[in-house]
């Protein structure tokens, strides 16, 4: 069995060292991208039958979109919903020609707060410290509510990453928005997937 990561740069920061990973890393990709126009994984990525394809998006859809989608009549959590909704319509549309996969979600990464981490202006944080981490809650909720429905695993490490506050541990990180020490990502892999 192979192991396929497909996602944003949270599919390959943490997951470097596992063994029997491939990492396809497709950019900085929306889940909101993958629900509008699909994600194809087979023939250019090696993906066979008995393979484990863990799908990690969410990130930056929470950091840099979100909110400035939020208006009179629409709050985050409707904004979350179809974004949701539509990433596991394409996602179940990719892996049907598939005769057997085991399909995993991997959980957004917790927030990092404004004041002690850079800023790329290019993917900005929008919304408030708190703001953000409420998105990042709910989205991973939705995740987990979408992967009972679908029968998929929910790779769920969250908890693990977050300090006193709720925002990714300094520690464990880059220093920026990723995850650098894949330590708990590995113990998981190790007790779900193996």
């Amino acid at each position: 069995m192979v192991v396929h990561t497909f996602g944003d740069s949270h599919s390959h920061n943490g997951w470097i060292g596992i063994k029997n990973i491939q990492i396809h890393q497709l950019g900085p990709k929306l889940c909101f991208s993958i629900g509008r126009d699909g994600i194809k994984i087979k023939d250019d990525y090696n993906v066979q039958n008995g393979d484990t394809v863990i799908f990690c998006f969410g990130e930056i859809d929470c950091r840099c979109h979100i909110h400035k989608h939020i208006q009179e009549g629409k709050n985050y959590k409707q904004i979350i919903d179809t974004i949701v909704d539509n990433y596991f319509i394409q996602i179940q549309n990719a892996v049907n020609t598939f005769d057997q996969l085991k399909i995993v979600i991997y959980n957004v990464v917790p927030p990092v707060q404004k004041h002690n981490t850079g800023e790329n202006s290019e993917y900005p944080y929008l919304g408030t410290d708190e703001e953000r981490k409420a998105y990042v809650l709910y989205f991973n909720e939705k995740l987990k509510q979408k992967c009972i429905e679908y029968k998929f695993v929910f790779f769920d490490v969250y908890n693990k990453y977050i300090d006193r506050n709720g925002f990714l541990k300094k520690s464990l990180s880059d220093g920026n928005v990723h995850i650098r020490d894949g330590v708990h990502i590995t113990q998981f892999y190790q007790n779900n997937l193996l």
